[in-house]
C-alpha cells in the first residue's frame, strides 16, 4: 500500500495534542488515586465530601486537574495551565500538579515553560520517573534527541523495571527505526506490565516494521483491547490488516480511528490515502479536504489532493494546490514536476518552464524536466532563452548512456529542421517510455518551429503507445486538444 507509507511523525501537533491529554489524564488518576478512587477512573461526586463540608487537600486538588482537564478538552489550554500553576502553588511539595501544569502549557505551544519546569523538579527530585519522562518528550518535541536520550538513561537506571521507562526506550528506537531494539524494548514492557497500552502499541508497530503483520495485528487488537478509545491503535492495526489482504477490516478500523478523533487532521490523511490506494477518488479528496481545513500547514494533503485534481481534470485547482505544497515544504521537488505539467496543459507557459527548471536542479538525472523546461521557455516566446538553457544541459549528458536526451536538447539548442539523427535514435530505444516521451518532446519542438502538421504526426504515434503513467502522457492528450486534433480510441 505505497501510497500510505508517509504518515504524520510522532512529533506532529496531532500526536503531541494526544500525548498531552494523556499525560494530564495520568497525573489526573494520580492524584484520583490519592482520594480514594480507583486508578485510571474518574473521581466520582461520593469521591467528595457532602455539600457545606470543607474539602480535603487531597479532593482540592482532584477538582483542579479535573477542572483543568475538561479546560484541556475544550481547547483552552492556556487556562488549563493557570488552573494548574494556581493549584501547583497551593500545594508546593506536589510534584504531579507540576508535571500536570507542564503538560497543559505544552498543548498551549509553550514548551520552554514546561521544560523548565520539568527541569526544576529534577533539581530536588533527580529520581521522578514521570518527570524524567516528561522531559524525554518535550526534548523529543523540540527535536532534542541528546536531551531526549539523556533523560531516558537517568529515568532507566532510576527504575530499570518500570513498563513506561521501558516503553518509552522502545519510541526512542522505534523513533531511530531501529526495530529490532524497540521490539525488544516493548516486550521487557509488556513483561513488567502486561496491562500497558503503550507497550502493546509500541510492540504492534515495531513488528510491523518488521514485516510481521499478523503479530503486529494480534498486539494491536490487544492494544485496543486495553484502551478501547485509541484512535492510534486502530490507525495502525489498519495497516497491519491490509498488508495481509485484509481490506475491510482495515478501511472499517481508519473510520473507527477517525470517528474517535474527528478533530484529528492525519486520520483524514491516513483514510485519504487508503481511499486513493482503492481508487475512491471522491471519498479521497473529501477526507484531504478535511486534513486541510484541520491542518493547513501540513504540505502532504495538498500534495495528494492536488494529484486527484489533476487526474480528474481541475489544472487550476490542482495548480492551486501544487503551489502551496512549494510554499510550505520546498524540498518536495516533485510538486515542481506536477505544478509543471499543470501550468504547461493550462498554456501558463513561463510557470510551467521555471517549475520544470527547479524539479531538473533536483534530479538531475532526469533529463526530460530540462527538456520540458526548455520547450516551455521557448513556447513562453523566448526562443534564445530557449537554446540557451538547453546548451547549458546537453554538455553534460553522457552520449553513451543517454544519447536520444542529448540529441533532443541539441535540436532544442541549435533550432534547425535536422532531426534525422534523433529519429534515428528513436527508432532504435527499446526502452517504451523513453521512446514514447521523446516522442512527446518531437512533436512539442514541430510546434515551436510551426510545424504542426509534423507535431500532429508524433503526437499520434506517442498516444498510440499508451505509456499512461509518464510525465509526457499527462501533457499529449491536453496538446491534442489545444491542436484540435481527435484523441485516438
Amino acid at each position: 500500500m505505497e501510497a500510505r507509507t508517509v504518515r504524520p511523525s510522532r512529533t506532529s501537533s496531532a500526536a503531541a495534542a494526544l500525548f498531552v491529554i494523556a499525560a494530564l489524564f495520568i497525573a489526573a488518576s494520580l492524584l484520583a488515586s490519592c482520594a480514594g478512587a480507583p486508578k485510571g477512573v474518574a473521581v466520582a461526586p461520593s469521591a467528595q465530601k457532602p455539600s457545606g463540608k470543607p474539602l480535603t487537600p487531597e479532593q482540592k486538588k482532584v477538582q483542579a486537574v479535573e477542572a483543568a482537564a475538561k479546560m484541556l478538552d475544550s481547547g483552552d489550554a492556556a487556562q488549563a495551565a493557570d488552573k494548574l500553576a494556581q493549584a501547583a502553588a497551593a500545594s508546593p511539595s506536589d510534584p504531579e500538579l507540576k508535571l500536570a501544569q507542564a503538560a497543559a502549557l505544552v498543548s498551549a505551544g509553550k514548551m520552554a515553560e514546561a521544560r523548565s519546569i520539568v527541569d526544576t523538579l529534577l533539581a530536588t527530585d533527580p529520581a521522578n520517573v514521570h518527570a524524567l519522562g516528561l522531559g524525554a518528550e518535550l526534548a523529543h518535541f523540540d527535536g532534542d534527541d541528546k536531551a531526549r536520550k539523556s533523560y531516558l538513561d537517568r529515568a532507566l537506571a532510576a527504575a530499570p523495571a518500570e513498563a513506561s521507562v521501558l516503553s518509552a526506550w522502545g519510541d526512542y528506537y522505534l523513533d531511530a527505526k531501529a526495530w529490532p531494539k524497540a521490539e525488544d524494548f516493548y516486550r521487557r514492557a509488556q513483561a513488567a506490565d502486561p496491562k500497558s497500552a503503550d507497550a502493546a502499541l509500541g510492540l504492534g508497530r515495531a513488528l510491523y516494521h518488521e514485516s510481521k503483520y499478523a503479530e503486529a495485528e494480534a498486539q494491536l487488537t490487544q492494544a485496543i483491547g486495553l484502551e478501547p478509545k485509541s484512535p492510534l491503535a486502530y490507525s495502525d492495526r489498519s495497516r497491519a490488516y491490509y498488508q495481509q489482504g485484509k481490506y475491510k477490516e482495515s478501511e472499517a478500523d481508519l473510520d473507527t480511528a477517525v470517528s474517535l478523533a474527528p478533530n484529528e487532521s492525519w486520520l483524514y490523511l491516513d483514510r485519504g490515502r487508503y481511499r486513493l490506494d482503492k481508487s475512491d477518488l471522491a471519498g479521497a479528496q473529501a477526507d484531504f479536504d478535511n486534513a486541510i481545513a484541520l491542518d493547513p500547514g501540513y504540505f502532504l494533503s495538498y500534495a495528494y489532493r492536488g494529484g486527484i485534481l489533476e487526474e480528474t481534470g481541475k489544472d487550476e485547482a490542482a495548480l492551486a494546490d501544487y503551489r502551496k505544497v512549494i510554499e510550505l515544504y520546498p524540498d518536495y521537488w516533485y510538486a515542481f514536476e506536477s505544478g509543471g505539467a499543470a501550468a504547461f496543459r493550462l498554456g501558463l507557459w513561463s510557470e510551467s518552464a521555471t517549475d520544470f527548471q527547479k524539479a531538473y536542479i533536483a534530479s538531475q538525472d532526469r533529463y526530460e524536466y530540462a527538456i520540458a523546461g526548455a520547450i516551455a521557455l521557448w513556447r513562453s516566446g523566448k526562443p534564445k532563452e530557449a537554446s540557451a538553457y538547453a546548451g547549458s544541459i546537453a554538455p553534460g549528458i553522457d552520449r553513451d548512456k543517454n544519447g536520444i536526451y542529448w540529441s533532443m536538447l541539441r535540436l532544442i539548442q541549435d533550432q534547425n529542421d535536422s532531426s534525422a539523427e534523433l529519429e534515428l535514435k528513436i527508432q532504435t530505444e527499446k526502452k517504451l517510455d523513453i521512446k514514447s516521451g521523446i516522442l512527446f518532446y518531437l512533436s512539442e519542438y514541430w510546434i515551436c518551429r510551426g510545424r504542426p502538421e509534423l507535431a500532429s504526426k508524433y503526437l499520434s504515434l506517442g498516444e498510440e503507445m499508451k505509456r499512461e503513467g509518464t510525465l509526457e502522457y499527462r501533457l499529449l492528450l491536453a496538446e491534442k486538444k489545444r491542436l484540435g486534433i481527435a484523441a485516438n480510441n
